[in-house]
């Protein structure tokens, strides 16, 4: 995508900044996050979600726009909120050829058009929840240059035999109640098998709670106390499925094949038809 530079402009007012708390992503490696992101949605033929569509407006956003601009994209920013105002000035931007950020604002352009009429505020903690994902992106991404240029810790051995380094890393964010966990396959792997099992047990648990409940008195405390278990344990079950299911996901969709757009390239915005525009 197109660099960061100084460029000249209307003045913008102070653009969005990340909460203090852990490492902020700098534009370059925002840069490279919206890369990734596009490469993404381009592989599956669909547009950008919402993290690399704020990612998008967190870029445009520093650089000098005009104040109604600047304003739309610190809302959506904030917020996930698309404005009247801000679709304008995307249009603007999108179809004429003396902006330097055409065809970032071309994507973006696509993804508002693409919410339709949904254009409300997206979710309390829209902000706090990306912040968290940009965090562990950054975490992610410089972990992964470490250890491409050599700077890896050196390389701890499993129990008794030869292995890959471990990595464990973990962050808890206070304000939206989320722990976000990095870890190398092989150790999420294991983490993973030992998520299934626990949540065997526990569904097990709860089948053999209900066949003894169903044999005591109706509303009799003995039952009630029963169902009271089975519940407490099933809830506790859906949550391990609820890991297993998302690293199953995730999975499946690194084996998707899927050649990615040459990085630092945006889809020219020749290729966002005037006719979807207008609907905008």
């Amino acid at each position: 995508m197109g660099k960061t530079d100084n460029g000249t402009g209307p003045v913008s007012r102070p653009a969005y900044r990340l909460p203090e708390r852990g490492p902020r992503p700098d534009l370059p490696l925002y840069e490279r996050l919206i890369d990734n992101g596009i490469a993404a949605a381009d592989s599956q033929g669909t547009i950008v979600d919402h993290l690399t569509a704020r990612r998008l407006a967190i870029w445009l956003a520093a650089r000098p726009q005009e104040q109604d601009f600047a304003r739309g994209l610190v809302r959506f920013v904030q917020t996930g909120a698309v404005s009247h105002e801000l679709k304008t000035q995307l249009r603007r931007h999108a179809r004429s050829g003396t902006f330097p950020d055409q065809a970032e604002a071309a994507r973006l352009l696509t993804y508002c058009i693409n919410r339709g009429t949904e254009l409300g505020p997206i979710g309390e903690n829209f902000a706090a929840a990306c912040d968290q994902l940009d965090r562990a992106d950054a975490m992610l991404a410089r972990l992964h240059d470490r250890t491409r240029h050599g700077h890896a810790a050196p390389e701890q051995g499993w129990p008794e035999t030869d292995g890959p380094r471990v990595t464990a890393l973990a962050r808890r964010d206070p304000e939206t109640q989320t722990v976000t966990l990095v870890l190398d396959a092989a150790t999420a792997d294991t983490a993973m098998f030992a998520i299934a099992a626990h949540a065997d047990e526990r569904e097990a648990h709860v089948r053999e709670v209900e066949r003894f409940g169903q044999d005591l008195p109706e509303g009799s405390y003995g039952r009630r106390n029963r169902q009271a278990i089975a519940a407490r344990e099933a809830r506790v079950a859906s949550r391990l499925r609820a890991v297993e299911h998302a690293y199953r996901v995730a999975n499946e969709r690194d084996t998707v094949p899927s050649p990615p757009e040459p990085r630092g390239t945006f889809r020219s915005p020749d290729q966002v038809p005037d006719r979807e525009i207008e609907l905008g």
